[in-house]
C-alpha cells in the first residue's frame, strides 16, 4: 500500500522503491505482477523509458495472461508512439 500511496501522490521516486522491495520480498506472490507493472509505471513517470520499457517488457513476459500483461502492453506501445 505504500506504494500506491506514493504513486497516488505523485511521489513516484517513492513509489518506485515501494513496488521494487515488493517484487524482490515477494516475486513469487500474487501481487508481483502488480508491482512490477506499477514499477514500470514509475519508471516511466520518472522518464526512465529505457528501464520502464525493460520492466514492462518483463511483466508481459513473465505474466502473459494477466491484466497487468495487457496494461504493460498498452503503456509499451503509448512509449513507442511518443518516440516517433
Amino acid at each position: 500500500w505504500q506504494g500506491e500511496s506514493a504513486y497516488d501522490q505523485a511521489h513516484y521516486a517513492d513509489a518506485l522503491a515501494a513496488f521494487t522491495a515488493v517484487v524482490e520480498r515477494y516475486g513469487g506472490g500474487n501481487k508481483a505482477p502488480d508491482a512490477l507493472l506499477k514499477a514500470g509505471f514509475c519508471e516511466y513517470e520518472l522518464k526512465q523509458l529505457g528501464e520502464a520499457q525493460a520492466t514492462l517488457q518483463a511483466v508481459v513476459e513473465q505474466y502473459p495472461d494477466s491484466t497487468a500483461a495487457r496494461l504493460a502492453t498498452q503503456r509499451l506501445e503509448r512509449i513507442r508512439s511518443e518516440q516517433r
